[in-house]
């Protein structure tokens, strides 16, 4: 912009210049005219073309929120889902469910877990999958628990019971609503970017939860 202000300055210098010294030049005078209306038509083409910027990067901008509102109108619909509209009255507090597959659920422990080896799901998906297996997706209460747990289960990447969407950012379970009793953080890596956490390679690491991954569940569904 230092440019167009000198050129500006130079015109209106040679201007006071010619009245100064009251020149009779018409074609000075007329290449002046010219060279004004020169700058103000080029000046005119550059508000032009940072005005068409702007309002590219506002539709930029529109289009990322409402893409944005989209993905947490999912994941609220998908939270719903999840924690049901069931009253108080009719939640049977038990710490196994009736529905349960036996046959899936195996004993590791003191607890019994499925550990889904195939089918990968986000982590909302992972949830459902869980409580239609009769059982919640699984939070681990200890490190031997958890050694035990993973020694079993096939190379890949597994959703537990472990997000920030619950209590504005801080880590909980989506079952008891609390801390859960036990973290295996890869080093540097609880850096809170994303809201759920999977267990790769026996270490917890936070993902975004629309990624797929594979997952486990506990047969308890209440605390």
């Amino acid at each position: 912009m230092c440019k167009y202000y000198f050129v500006v300055v130079v015109l209106a210098w040679a201007s006071r210049e010619v009245l100064a010294n009251k020149t009779d030049n018409p074609l000075l005078i007329d290449q002046l005219a010219i060279n004004q209306q020169q700058w103000f038509t080029y000046n005119a083409v550059k508000e032009s073309e940072i005005q068409q910027k702007i309002v590219r990067i506002e539709r930029s901008i529109e289009e990322r929120l409402t893409a944005m509102q989209s993905k947490l109108a999912y994941a609220l619909h998908e939270l719903q889902t999840i924690m049901g509209n069931q009253s108080v009255e009719t939640l049977e507090k038990l710490r196994i469910s009736h529905r349960i597959n036996p046959a899936l659920f195996q004993k590791i422990g003191t607890r019994r877990f499925y550990i889904e080896k195939e089918n990968k799901q986000n982590w909302f998906g992972a949830s459902n999958v869980c409580r239609q297996l009769g059982g919640h997706i699984a939070t681990i209460q200890d490190e031997q628990e958890f050694n035990e747990i993973f020694s079993r289960t096939p190379a890949g990447v597994f959703w537990i019971d472990i997000s920030a969407m619950f209590k504005n950012g801080h880590f909980a379970s989506s079952l008891t609503g609390r801390s859960p009793p036990f973290f295996k953080w890869k080093k540097e890596e609880k850096a809170n970017k994303y809201d759920c956490v999977n267990v790769y390679n026996k270490e917890m690491y936070n993902e975004q939860c629309f990624n797929t991954h594979l997952f486990i569940c506990q047969a308890e569904q209440w605390d």
